[in-house]
């Protein structure tokens, strides 16, 4: 072959390369989505938080999603007098990122007590901020956990005294469990709460609980539940020189009535317990016979 014919191969085989590669690069299939990011927050089943009554569920808000909520709750029941005690606490959450919701919240309640033919009247006012973060989710692990930071202030007026402040943090573990889709959940929480309770010098005292739930889901957003749960009140911040102990059961009921608009209720009555140095097969001392919860939830 001529040093022309070769010059003139050359010359086609170069300028035949692009259209070979344009063309086997046009061959390619599109490219794959990247799988959907799985992590603790990610659940194909939402459980509502307050399905479980007095008990609260593992869920967190999504990230940029706001919610507000207004709950009642009551306490009535003492050892000796009448003591009725009213409270409101007003709450917003907020997911500040994921796994992670913010709740700041202002509260007052009223108490109206007697012993003796003495009142013991008080008000008070106060405000915390609850702090959640999911550690494991249901969809990963098979159990929803997630742990609440709450700390508060109260500023507390009784009749006859002088007014006082009180400072509370807890430390709680909120898991759930799907046990049947769409139908049954299991709930557990235990949680212990540190208080410090003027004048100075203040006096140091703590609350230890642990409670579980069955919710029933009877029909699409409606939610029966039935609760135990065991309470010790101690007179130190740890778990020594206890004052005395109570086990509450109750039933709960919570309804989603519109996609933003939640109501709950719950009821627990004490059914054994023992204060410290007191007679009786109750403590009411350092607890209520009766608690009432009722709340009403908006998600925006």
């Amino acid at each position: 072959m001529s040093s022309k014919a070769i010059a003139l191969a050359l010359i086609a085989a170069a300028l035949s390369a692009p259209a070979i590669a344009a063309d086997l690069s046009s061959r390619k299939g599109a490219p794959v989505a990247p799988p959907p990011v799985v992590s603790a927050c990610t659940e194909s089943e939402g459980i509502p938080t307050d399905a479980f009554g007095f008990t609260t569920g593992s869920d967190v808000a999504d990230v940029g999603s706001f919610g507000t909520s207004l709950t009642y709750g009551g306490g009535f029941g003492t050892r000796s007098g009448n003591s009725n005690g009213h409270g409101l606490t007003l709450q917003g959450s907020y997911g500040l990122f994921p796994c992670f919701e913010i709740g700041p919240y202002v509260l007052g309640n009223i108490t109206s007590a007697s012993a003796g033919g003495v009142s013991a009247d008080s008000r008070a006012f106060g405000a915390g901020v609850e702090m959640k973060y999911k550690l494991l989710g249901r969809d990963m692990h098979g159990l929803g956990l997630t742990l609440v930071i709450d700390p508060s202030l109260n500023r507390t007026d009784p009749d006859g005294a002088g007014r006082f402040t009180t400072y509370n943090t807890g430390i709680r573990l909120f898991a759930d469990k799907t046990l049947i889709p769409n139908t049954l959940y299991a709930g557990l929480n235990i949680s212990h709460d540190l208080t410090w309770t003027g004048p100075s010098p203040y006096q140091r005292s703590s609350t230890f609980t642990v409670g579980g739930a069955l919710a029933w889901q009877v029909q699409e957003g409606l939610y029966l539940s039935g609760e135990a749960r065991h309470m010790r009140a101690h007179n130190e911040l740890g778990f020594g020189n206890e004052a005395g102990y109570a086990t509450f059961v109750g039933p709960g009921v919570f309804w989603q009535a519109t996609k933003q608009l939640a109501l709950s209720a719950a009821y627990n009555v004490q059914v054994s317990g023992k204060a410290k140095g007191e007679p009786g097969n109750l403590d009411l001392t350092n607890f209520s016979q009766h608690l009432v919860k009722v709340k009403l939830g908006y998600s925006f």
